[in-house]
């Protein structure tokens, strides 16, 4: 049987550095240290490994051909759609290919397809990895970026879903608004939790203090306009802060059909959002796809000589209803 032939991912996991740093060793690059130098020549001697011209590439700049990996438990969500759409254009104008992983929670198997795949690097999205997912990632030297997840001691790109919460009270009821409700996400998430105690606290520190209303919807727009039916229908609410854009646009069309006065607002800030003309606390997603891009690139590039790279991204109102 022929030998398998020695990858730059084979010397960079025995040198214990990124793919990136090894290229810079093979370019003669300045920006590395002298002891990681030798400590990587020596690897490239003991294995008797030739350099290709993909990965003399890598620190110069050039297209690579390459891929990365996107890691998301959910194929549907359109905020995440307009994200990936940044980062997929993002990688494709360098020359390298995106493959897109749908998780289920302690599913090994998925890990072993991203390991099989032999990506770069990997985008997490939304959620956390178990201790096994993240050795077996670090084992095959694989460096990853959490988007939308806040991961202590870990690189990540999140938003401050708190403050957003507090935006949302401060829009409804400078729109007149005086008995608020919730539409929260089914399941719950982290995101959801963060968003609803932001809301809650605004809400009392502008002297608001009755209760806040909930009601609960799965993540669709048809499961949106039902619920918004049911909020009509039940006459106790007349402004409703909503998890995400998807569920309020379908909550905009109940209201609109039903000529009903409720205020509406969501969270996100989608294209849909700016069609249908509701007014949402964005998230910037084309902003945050461009940033998890910028940033899993500079990790593939500088390795474990990176240093801890943290996001928190500030959102914003934008009212279509001024």
């Amino acid at each position: 049987m022929k030998p398998k032939k020695t990858t730059i991912a084979d010397i960079a996991r025995e040198a214990e550095v990124g793919i990136g740093t090894v290229s810079r060793v093979l370019n003669n690059s300045a920006s590395v240290s002298g002891k990681t130098r030798t400590k990587v020549l020596d690897v490239i001697k003991a294995r008797q490994y030739t350099p290709s011209a993909v990965a003399s590439k890598l620190a110069r700049n050039d297209s690579v051909e390459t891929s990365v990996g996107l890691l998301l438990p959910d194929l549907g969500n359109h905020y995440f759609f307009e994200i990936f759409e940044t980062i997929y254009h993002t990688f494709r104008e360098r020359g390298i290919d995106v493959i897109l992983f749908n998780y289920e929670k302690d599913n090994s198997k998925v890990i072993q397809k991203i390991l099989d795949a032999q990506v770069s690097a990997l985008m997490v999205f939304a959620f956390g990895l178990n201790e096994v997912e993240k050795s077996l990632l670090k084992g095959w030297n694989i460096k990853y970026l959490y988007v939308d997840y806040i991961q202590q001691k870990e690189h990540c790109i999140y938003t401050d879903n708190y403050s957003g919460g507090i935006l949302a009270s401060s829009y409804l009821l400078e729109k007149g608004a005086t008995k608020l409700c919730y539409i929260s996400i089914v399941p719950p998430s982290k995101g959801n939790a963060e968003r609803l105690s932001g809301f809650r606290d605004g809400l009392k520190k502008q002297g608001y203090l009755a209760a806040v209303g909930f009601y609960e919807s799965v993540l669709a727009e048809e499961e949106g306009y039902a619920v918004g039916l049911q909020i009509i229908q039940d006459d106790k609410y007349d402004g409703v802060f909503c998890y995400c854009d998807e569920i309020a646009i379908g909550v905009i069309k109940a209201v609109r059909e039903k000529g009903s006065s409720l205020k509406v607002i969501g969270f996100d800030g989608t294209r849909g959002a700016r069609y249908v003309e509701l007014s949402t606390i964005s998230q910037g997603p084309t902003h945050i796809g461009t940033l998890a891009a910028e940033t899993l690139l500079k990790l593939i590039k500088e390795g474990n000589e990176s240093p801890l790279i943290t996001h928190k991204i500030p959102p914003y109102l934008i009212d279509y209803n001024t």
